[in-house]
């Protein structure tokens, strides 16, 4: 099947030479007048003048990489007197059709903050491009693509509905230049100049200086600085927790809930993006919002109904995670089971359900033992190790090192487990299992229902088993 889409692709493109009739050539010197209608001072003509100057000394990209659907930035030449702004691009190849855009926000024709910050990294620190939100929102955009293509000894050429567009490129980086399809009775046409990276590796042409190594150097001190964030301020749901002031927008919408003045003065107040490192600025919002009656929506199976209720999953487990940094052992303890159980994290993703679940036991046993309740601590460990998507490791190495600093007898230890893992019982919502260390009871969320016999046996056939036997 590969190579017979392979030979219409080659044979498209091979037919389509005869009927190229426009060239890079026929357009120079309108794309020149356009861009030299802008002035030099302005902070991202740099940046025009580069991608511009990449493209005419490029030649034809090759087929291979004409072929990939890309991500990357674009200036769009439209208004002299408006300031040059840099937007996210997506390229898009899909059965011999093409797509090339540059995106805007839909309510304001502008960036948002999302935005701005992978426009930020694209041109000043490539290497962290693929953790900014809006990376991840540019894989998904799948736009429709109308686009055909013909080429030349110099450059493919795409013609969409109402531009026509001129790629060419090296094995780095992609450059597209595109002008209204009425170019010929137009002065100044809007011009749109791409730059698409292709390699992570190889040139930076937006920052020269900036070496594979000069990149590597940073990537590990910000692992290193990164790390150290996570710990001081905890917020396992990063990304996700500024979700909620989107989710209260369509929340709003809602015949339940438009009157509802408290709510609305509420969602005013979050009016600057939610990270890790302001969630003490909107604990008041977060415990409101746990109050709202969403009993109408847990009635119902659409997904997009559903997807209403991680507003208050988002909040507890956001409290959870302030209250850990603070120091309120107690209140950091009570908010992550109620993400757990009263606000449970609605996905249609089990394996993304679990990993939730895994994360809040994990940190449960962290903050108990923090909390000096280091038998409940033990206990959270102890059902990761049970059974756990991915964190049995981690749960044995953290285990052992609990054990060794509270210098606990392993063979009382032991005796303790083995009591306790005839405690295992089905949970209050029917998923959960939960068992009784040293009169402390914990729950733990397997992967596959089982026998208190299955779990039993599990334990034995476990690493922290076999230690506590030697």
């Amino acid at each position: 099947m590969k190579r017979t889409l392979l030979f219409n692709f080659l044979f498209i493109s091979i037919f389509n030479i005869g009927q190229a009739q426009e060239k890079y050539a026929d357009i120079q010197s309108k794309v020149k007048t356009v861009v030299n209608s802008y002035s030099s001072a302005d902070p991202n003509y740099k940046f025009l003048s580069t991608m511009l100057t990449g493209f005419e000394k490029s030649k034809k990209l090759s087929l291979s990489n004409f072929s990939k659907d890309n991500v990357g930035i674009a200036i769009v030449l439209s208004d002299p007197e408006a300031k040059l702004v840099v937007f996210p691009a997506k390229y898009r190849f899909d059965n011999d059709k093409i797509n090339v855009s540059a995106i805007r926000s839909r309510s304001t024709g502008g960036l948002t903050e999302d935005m701005k910050e992978y426009v930020q990294k694209y041109l000043y620190k490539m290497e962290e491009v693929g953790r900014t939100k809006f990376f991840s929102v540019l894989l998904r955009n799948r736009p429709e693509v109308q686009g055909t293509f013909t080429q030349n000894p110099a450059e493919f050429i795409v013609n969409e509905p109402n531009s026509i567009s001129f790629v060419r490129g090296d094995e780095n980086w992609m450059y597209v230049i595109s002008i209204d399809n009425q170019y010929k009775s137009q002065e100044k046409p809007r011009v749109i100049i791409y730059a698409f990276k292709i390699s992570i590796s190889g040139e930076d042409i937006f920052n020269t200086g900036n070496s594979v190594k000069e990149m590597e150097q940073r990537r590990i001190t910000r692992v290193g600085e990164e790390k150290t964030d996570r710990e001081k301020f905890p917020l396992f749901h990063d990304f996700r927790t500024d979700d909620i002031r989107q989710l209260l927008k369509e929340l709003v919408q809602n015949e339940s809930f438009k009157s509802n003045q408290e709510l609305h003065k509420n969602i005013e107040k979050l009016d600057t993006k939610i990270t890790r490192f302001n969630l003490k600025d909107y604990v008041p919002q977060f415990n409101y919002f746990l109050t709202l009656d969403f009993s109408t929506f847990k009635k119902k199976d659409q997904f997009e109904i559903n997807e209403l209720l991680n507003i208050q999953h988002l909040s507890a487990h956001a409290l959870a995670d302030y209250y850990l940094s603070q120091g309120n052992y107690g209140q950091a303890i009570d908010f992550y089971k109620k993400a757990a159980f009263d606000f449970r994290y609605e996905v249609s993703s089990g394996t993304t359900y679990i990993k939730d679940m895994e994360r809040i036991i994990y940190d449960l046993s962290k903050t108990c033992y923090k909390a000096g309740r280091k038998d409940e601590a033990y206990g959270y460990l102890l059902g990761l190790i049970i059974d756990s998507q991915s964190n049995q490791e981690l749960a044995t190495k953290e285990l052992k090192s609990y054990l060794s600093d509270e210098k606990e007898n392993k063979k009382k230890f032991k005796s303790d487990l083995d009591r306790a893992m005839k405690t295992i019982k089905a949970g209050k919502n029917g998923y959960s299992r939960t068992f009784t260390f040293r009169n402390k009871e914990v729950f733990f969320y397997p992967m596959m229902a089982g026998s208190q016999a299955e779990y039993q046996q599990q334990m034995k056939n476990t690493e922290i088993y076999n230690y506590l036997t030697q």
